[in-house]
């Protein structure tokens, strides 16, 4: 599998973006401090860690929420080939034919599509993938390639499949077009019929983890790998330093179908789409004083019995460890809730060190605490969202600003309220 870079996000009409918001990894060339904290794919540098800034409500989550809704409908469009409405209503895929949002503070917007898009870099080749969807219908998509120049692979204008136009690696779908449904987007129909490119772009994007520290335990990924012996190994020597008192951890995994249905009745080959869910099961082992002489204790229920935050953390290891050891991009919202500053930022330098971050992994976090920009960062690698009278959230760059680097305390700016990033004072009425 392709090492996954994201150059660019992009989002229009949709949540609290009422216009576009654009997002990049991909440096600001004029900008030369900590080159240390980027690395290089050709001609362009991108950052390792990207912070992203803001008050209660100006859109982080939101942000966030951008991919994850572009992983929904990727996931969702190959599933319409079942028609079968009983099989979209298993928990497993609850909410996903559901229709997009658009901004939700102004009526002019509700008729209007929605917009996404995505820049990424797999194999030294760049892949920009845009599509247009109004409530649930499909209104326009399109792929292009830039590798020495740009050539445009798919073009849709309109939810029919006959408005559809295949090109080069994509050319071998052109038959199967007709299965492309209003509501589905034609990239991930075309990897369900086996078509190489599509398969490649569409499982890169779904392999883009986005996570939130907010949620009490965090659903696991890859369970098989992320809870081998060694991985557990390696998560109990970083949760020791935390609890001394911890020996073990034992991890048992159940494999459990929850439905499987036919790609279509008039499919010769009988392909089946099978929903599978993993249910984990942890316990762990302390030690026990009895007199003077330790002793372990019998094994208790680790999401019942541990601290909240010991659970944050160890649900968050197999994310961190799966990127940091095979590249690819991790989104964090609110890194550091439940978490010690100092255990935050050492994260964060997992990324930014080459000896930890071997494959060029990115991260890209939202966080409240100013204190994580305590170090050498550099100002293109720090967004700020805020949010206007009318409810619209707009996302902007830190290296924007023209001071002079030498001049430039990031965490002050940031308390300063650098682009209106910290909130009005709630209480300064009543206390």
């Amino acid at each position: 599998m392709a090492n996954t870079i994201l150059k660019s996000l992009y989002a229009e009409n949709f949540a609290s973006f009422a216009e576009q918001v654009v997002f990049t990894t991909e440096i600001d060339p004029s900008k030369k401090e900590h080159l240390d904290n980027t690395f290089g794919v050709e001609d362009t540098r991108f950052n390792k860690v990207s912070f992203l800034y803001g008050a209660n409500g100006s859109g982080k989550t939101f942000f966030c929420k951008i991919l994850r809704e572009i992983q929904r409908l990727l996931m969702f469009s190959p599933l319409t080939a079942t028609n079968n409405a009983e099989f979209l209503a298993l928990p497993q895929f609850k909410g996903l034919d559901a229709p997009v949002r658009p901004f939700a503070f102004g009526t002019e917007y509700q008729d209007r599509p929605t917009f996404f898009g995505i820049d990424m870099v797999l194999d030294g080749v760049t892949y920009h993938y845009e599509f247009g969807v109004r409530g649930k219908a499909i209104e326009s998509e399109v792929l292009t390639k830039k590798y020495r120049r740009t050539e445009k692979l798919l073009e849709r204008t309109s939810p029919s499949h006959k408005d559809i136009t295949v090109r080069s690696e994509l050319k071998d779908f052109e038959n199967a077009k007709y299965r492309v449904k209003e509501e589905a987007l034609c990239l991930p129909v075309a990897a369900l019929h086996n078509n190489e490119l599509a398969s490649k772009i569409v499982t890169a994007i779904r392999n883009i983890q986005v996570v939130s520290m907010t949620a009490a335990r965090i659903a696991p990924v890859h369970a098989k790998e992320s809870f081998s012996e060694e991985r557990l190994r390696k998560y109990l020597a970083i949760l020791q330093k935390a609890d001394p008192t911890l020996r073990n951890i034992s991890v048992s995994l159940e494999e459990q179908e929850v439905g499987r249905q036919k790609v279509d009745v008039d499919d010769f080959e009988n392909r089946e789409i099978i929903a599978m869910k993993t249910v984990v099961g942890i316990n762990t082992v302390h030690t026990i004083d009895e007199d003077g002489t330790s002793t372990e204790g019998a094994p208790i229920s680790f999401f019942a019995d541990e601290s909240l935050g010991t659970v944050k953390l160890f649900t968050a290891l197999p994310y961190l460890f799966n990127v940091l050891e095979s590249g690819g991009v991790l989104v964090v919202d609110e890194l550091e809730n439940g978490l010690h500053l100092s255990l935050a930022k050492e994260i964060i330098s997992l990324f930014t060190n080459e000896r930890t971050n071997p494959n060029n992994a990115q991260l890209i976090c939202t966080s409240h605490q100013p204190l994580l920009l305590d170090g050498n960062y550099r100002r293109d690698q720090v967004w700020v969202a805020h949010k206007d009278s009318h409810g619209k959230c707009q996302l902007q760059r830190m290296s924007e600003y023209k001071t002079p680097r030498a001049k430039v305390n990031l965490t002050n700016r940031i308390i300063e309220g650098a682009l209106g990033c910290n909130p009005e004072l709630f209480f300064d009425n009543n206390t």
